[in-house]
């Protein structure tokens, strides 16, 4: 930095806050400063960047009036419970503000509803106390009225409440708890499951909890599908009457504790006559079978999150939203019959929870900690015993050093800067070693984006190549170990399912899709649930009310189903739309969907790509789009011929690198206890090749 302020004729200061995109500079001064740095080839340092971080571990217990501060917006009577959770506000506060503490923060309350307090005077007051990032626990009531100035902050949401504007947020999987809360269910026998929610449980999860359930019921028999109950306001009455009309044998709801008693005073017995599960679980271990929310963990998360909007100095509403969504965890409870069936544990995570530094090391023997730091490099300087004593004692602590904080600290011995940078592995799984390339341009996207995007951070980020099956896995994760690399971004399978034996344990893993099954791994993946209702909601405005979905079995299980169950989803709430059957097969061969066209006589059609299906439709003499629309759910790139969702391939790739980069630097190794999937919304692509029918579409039958 030192190098390119004399360049550039300014202060390493300037340089500093130039690179961090800090507003104060001016734009003129901002273009002269990054044009020398590009000329020079400045790169930033991510060695520093891990002393940061571990820095910023440190100071959790500095005194709390020098720490920079975080908002806690809330906009809720202090007396009523947070609709997020069955915990009160109070509980998301306090998980904040602890991770808070831990990332050298303080967390202070902000009670968006205070009587005569307008948007702007909001805002004035958050700025005159030098708030550096806004967290909203976001409600209902939150609307407008009690908008903030956006512009002026790093922003994160907890939840789905908070309808606009629209912010990266935090917030529980919806989608994945309803198909585990189905899953254990149908394990233990039941399969007339039926779901009870309210009209103001639907938008806050986004309709993700019925979307889910109205996907997994598609394809049953009437006699196994009763019917969702959806209460504008509940009553006993209500239920008890829909209960009698279509006798599940289990009930799905955010409600468990209240309809579990309501079941009992009117005479049934949980879980003998009839089985309960709840989506909202009080505890992780209550009496109440259903999904434990932790939210605990969110809260943890969202803070997380903001400090690293902080940190890219990124401030108001994004132009792409970040979903960061957390897994639920299975409660057995009491309340299902039937043998208790658990699916199988993520392997064991080698370091502790806890992150050891030299000086707890130090401080648990009664030594300096230059001591400590001598000796895990077998200095001489120390005695053999008290170098053995060291290593003993940080054995069982748990220490582990970063190779990233050494690095650093000998290029400060030396003087000189080393020519390496770290690594990361891009490792494909595929065949052959280059298979991937053709198979998929959206991984050649993927990997483009997080590779500039590593570079940008300091990071090298190279393809590795393991075909699963060659019983190698052991020898390919000591060469990756050999070669220091720390992160693994793991692109998607070949086929759903396979499995790789790498030692987790040794790496930092990111996945870029759902494929990877086992083991449980953050990821980084297109909103394919937000894709599927953006493109039916285009089709709808564009004209088309006979919509048709074609999805191959392959394609729609490498995404959860989630393009169906937002299909499904979408299709109820537009009153005239035709209840067209979707195309769901194995058999992706032009005879089958042949077979569909002619039966459904659809207006447009989504899929997942053009290819093979525009070449289809063109052979057998539709043209597109007079005749018959279509819309894909992967575009190849935006402004192309093709309409349909553009899913960002190599923003995916660089929201990826940031969160390998991101764990690296925590020193989060292995396999998570609790994985999260960040998604990305894709952008529509207007294209060519769906448009307003201006009369009724000539469908023609294929031969």
């Amino acid at each position: 930095m030192k190098e390119v302020a004399e360049e550039a004729g300014v202060t390493a200061a300037t340089v500093s806050l130039v690179l961090s995109k800090n507003p104060k500079i001016s734009a003129v001064t901002r273009e002269k400063v990054l044009k020398v740095a590009r000329r020079l080839g400045y790169r930033r340092n991510p060695y520093v960047s891990a002393l940061m971080t571990t820095r910023r571990e440190r100071h959790k217990n500095r005194a709390s009036t020098t720490r920079p501060v975080l908002a806690f917006c809330t906009a809720i009577d202090s007396a009523r419970a947070c609709p997020l959770s069955p915990l009160p506000g109070d509980a998301f506060f306090a998980s904040a503000a602890n991770r808070a503490t831990t990332q050298g923060y303080r967390l202070e309350k902000f009670n968006l509803l205070q009587k005569g307090l307008s948007s702007r005077r909001a805002t004035e007051i958050l700025y005159t106390r030098n708030v550096s990032g806004v967290l909203l626990l976001a409600f209902p009531e939150l609307r407008d009225p009690y908008a903030l100035e956006w512009k002026h902050f790093p922003l994160v949401s907890l939840g789905f409440a908070l309808s606009a504007p629209t912010i990266d947020r935090v917030a529980s999987d919806y989608f994945q708890s309803m198909m585990t809360a189905i899953e254990q269910c149908r394990k233990r026998g039941y399969r007339r499951i039926g779901l009870v929610l309210s009209d103001t449980d639907n938008p806050r999860v986004n309709r993700r909890w019925l979307a889910a359930y109205l996907m997994e019921q598609e394809g049953l028999a009437k006699t196994q599908r009763p019917l969702p109950l959806l209460l504008p306001n509940w009553t006993n009455k209500g239920f008890l009457s829909w209960l009698d009309r279509h006798r599940p044998d289990a009930v799905v709801t955010p409600w468990g504790r209240r309809i579990r008693t309501t079941l009992e005073k009117n005479g049934w017995e949980v879980p003998r006559d009839i089985g309960l599960v709840t989506l909202d679980s009080r505890e992780p271990d209550g009496e109440v079978s259903g999904i434990y929310q932790n939210p605990a963990i969110l809260a943890a998360r969202a803070v997380d999150m903001l400090v690293d909007t902080i940190e890219r100095n990124e401030r108001g509403l994004p132009e792409f939203p970040n979903t960061l969504f957390i897994d639920g965890v299975w409660n057995p409870g009491r309340t299902l019959a039937g043998e208790q069936a658990f699916s199988e544990r993520a392997p064991a995570r080698e370091k502790p929870e806890k992150s050891v530094s030299m000086r707890e090391v130090a401080e648990h023997l009664g030594v300096h900690v230059s001591t400590v730091s001598l000796s895990l490099r077998d200095n001489p300087r120390v005695s053999r015993e008290t170098r053995e004593r060291v290593r003993l004692a940080a054995r069982e602590l748990g220490y582990r050093s970063s190779p990233y904080i050494s690095t650093l600290m000998s290029e400060k011995r030396t003087g000189k800067a080393l020519r390496s940078r770290p690594e990361l592995a891009f490792v494909t799984t595929f065949p052959t070693r280059d298979g991937w390339r053709t198979a998929s341009p959206t991984i050649v996207q993927c990997l483009k984006g997080a590779r500039a995007r590593a570079e940008e951070k300091g990071f090298r980020l190279n393809e590795a190549w393991q075909p699963p099956g060659q019983g190698k896995d052991q020898e390919f994760s000591e060469e990756l170990r050999r070669r220091s690399v720390q992160g693994l971004m793991l692109p998607p399978l070949p086929s759903h399912g396979l499995r790789l034996s790498i030692r987790w344990e040794w790496f930092c893993l990111v996945a870029l899709s759902f494929t990877w099954s086992w083991p449980p791994l953050h990821r980084v993946v297109n909103d394919h649930y937000s894709s599927m209702r953006r493109g039916v909601r285009e089709c709808h405005r564009l004209g088309y009310r006979r919509i048709g979905l074609a999805l191959s079995a392959t394609a729609t299980t490498r995404v959860q189903n989630r393009w169906l169950a937002a299909y499904l989803m979408q299709r109820r709430e537009f009153d005239d739309l035709a209840p067209l059957k979707p195309l769901i097969t194995k058999d992706w061969v032009p005879e089958t969907v042949s077979r569909w066209l002619k039966q459904s006589k659809p207006e447009v059609i989504i899929a997942p790509n053009a290819d093979p299906i525009l070449q289809w439709l063109r052979e057998w003499g539709y043209s597109v789009p007079r005749d018959l629309g279509f819309v894909s759910l992967s575009c190849p790139k935006q402004g192309g011929p093709i309409s349909g969702i553009h899913q960002n391939a190599r923003l995916l790739g660089a929201r990826a690198a940031d969160t390998l980069i991101s764990l690296i630097e925590r020193k989060d190794y292995g396999v998570s206890e609790h994985p999260s999937t960040l998604m990305v919304d894709g952008v529509w692509n207007p294209g060519k090749t769906a448009g307003t029918p201006a009369a009724p579409p000539v469908l023609r039958t294929p031969e």
